[in-house]
């Protein structure tokens, strides 16, 4: 099937033209040009529902399938260079623990870098695994992560190796050495590449499939155009099955898709092959611009490869401020009351996030107000916020699933050390668990815990105060 085609997305215009009066979920019945529903306030109802079709029934039907969905997925895999492709409504989220489902096994061990997203602890709930966390290599003077690398693997016992790359600040390892490396163990490669779908778009390909991952699970709402939530899990290599990631994504993805949130995912990948090399170019040339319009600003340091010593995301600016005196966060609140969202900020970093989408006027506007915002709230260079998160190695008591399901007890957090914890402590951003489940509580991670709340949210915490901590009962 040629790449220009969009199968799914062909079929859910079709299916968005035909205004019918289905039998059938949603309850909504898309009537959103009906006057005469009799449901009060429905006109602040009728704009969000128009185009909302279900996959089933909808845009495509398992029983009466005309193969929209299988063959849209197929086109992602070939495009990609994957051997097999899932579509999926529930976000890298979901894909990272339908992937972690498929590689592992309860009690034993999995190999997981501690740049993890939340979402692989709630996977290693599900999957029983032993979870045996590697710290990322960090640049001795910024901080932040900058790539996986591994001589060799913590234990041969291993199920899997799993990474996560692109990091939240744009740092990419290289993937291609971590794939031998498991390889010669026998195991996959696992790769959360949330924030790299564009990657596998590029030219040349610098997606992870390419280099040899095995199982890599990628964003399609994040750095390209799908909508939130859409996410594609995709199979390369021989060393996992089809079957396998098909069995754990039916266990954990909806019964209800959302035709509309798929079909964007399948029109995503047509436009991008069909203009995507044209604009990515274009964008990327801007972002080089624009790192280089605020490395000229005293006191900033852009993160980029000549920095971090790796390779970095070419559509994300990650800056370091201490020197200047501002923090990431007073930064963030200026641009938000401006209507420019960022990524994510903390004492020391603001992430800025850019698309092919945004035109190069833009992205050198936005680049010159960051510039305006340091200068006009410039202070004296201060020192660095220590954080710990990718630093704190943790101590693994019990796995995740045993905590999450042991009885428990409710302590104060600054008299909990040396016990085990039985939920996450989480700053956002980056999303990467300070605590977990099954991990003890040492001094180093209150410690930890006090100095991101001082910057930024700490979250999924059952007490939001901070102050007591759920732990496993004696």
């Amino acid at each position: 099937m040629s790449q220009h085609k969009a199968p799914l997305a062909r079929a859910w215009f079709s299916a968005r033209a035909k205004n019918r009066a289905p039998l059938q979920i949603p309850g909504h019945k898309n009537r959103y040009s009906l006057p005469d529903t009799g449901l009060p306030g429905y006109d602040l109802l009728a704009p969000l529902i128009r185009d909302d079709l279900p996959l089933q029934g909808g845009v495509d039907d398992n029983a009466y399938s005309e193969q929209f969905l299988t063959g849209a997925e197929q086109l992602w895999a070939d495009a990609v260079g994957a051997r097999h492709a899932r579509f999926g409504v529930g976000g890298s989220s979901q894909g990272n623990m339908a992937a972690i489902a498929a590689v592992s096994q309860p009690n034993v061990p999995l190999i997981l870098d501690r740049t993890s997203h939340r979402s692989v602890h709630a996977a290693l709930v599900i999957s029983g695994a032993r979870p045996v966390w590697v710290l990322p290599q960090i640049h001795p003077e910024f901080g932040i992560p900058v790539g996986m690398v591994l001589e060799d693997l913590p234990t041969s016992r291993a199920t899997a190796l799993f990474i996560t790359s692109p990091s939240y600040v744009g740092t990419i390892s290289d993937i291609a050495p971590l794939a031998r490396l498991a390889h010669e163990d026998g195991i996959p490669l696992v790769v959360d590449q949330a924030w790299g779908a564009h990657l596998d778009f590029l030219s040349p390909n610098r997606g992870a499939v390419s280099a040899g991952a095995d199982l890599v699970t990628t964003s399609v709402h994040k750095a390209i155009m799908g909508y939130s939530q859409t996410a594609v899990t995709t199979v390369g290599g021989d060393l996992v099955s089809n079957k396998d990631l098909n069995r754990a994504i039916d266990l954990l993805a909806t019964t209800s898709p959302s035709g509309t949130l798929m079909a964007s995912i399948d029109a995503t990948r047509a436009v991008l092959l069909e203009v995507g090399e044209e604009y990515f170019e274009r964008a990327i040339a801007a972002v080089e611009i624009a790192r280089a319009s605020i490395k000229r600003i005293s006191g900033v340091v852009v993160i980029d490869e000549s920095i971090a010593g790796c390779a970095v995301d070419p559509l994300k600016v990650t800056l370091w401020l201490p020197k200047t005196g501002v923090t990431g966060t007073e930064l963030a609140g200026y641009l938000w009351g401006k209507d420019l969202g960022v990524e994510s900020a903390d004492a020391d970093t603001l992430v800025m996030s850019y698309s092919l989408v945004d035109s190069p006027e833009f992205i050198k506007d936005s680049a010159a107000l960051v510039g305006q915002l340091i200068e006009a709230n410039r202070k004296e260079s201060r020192a660095p916020v220590p954080t710990g998160v990718w630093r704190v190695q943790p101590i693994v008591d019990l796995t995740p699933r045993e905590a999450f399901y042991s009885l428990s007890r409710r302590v104060r957090l600054d008299e909990s050390v040396g016990l085990i914890s039985t939920e996450q402590f989480c700053p956002y951003p980056p999303g990467v668990p300070l605590i977990a489940p099954g991990e003890r509580i040492t001094e180093e991670l209150i410690a930890a815990v006090s100095v991101a709340a001082a910057s930024t949210r700490v979250a999924y915490s059952s007490d939001p105060t901070l102050a007591t901590v759920s732990v496993v009962a004696e």
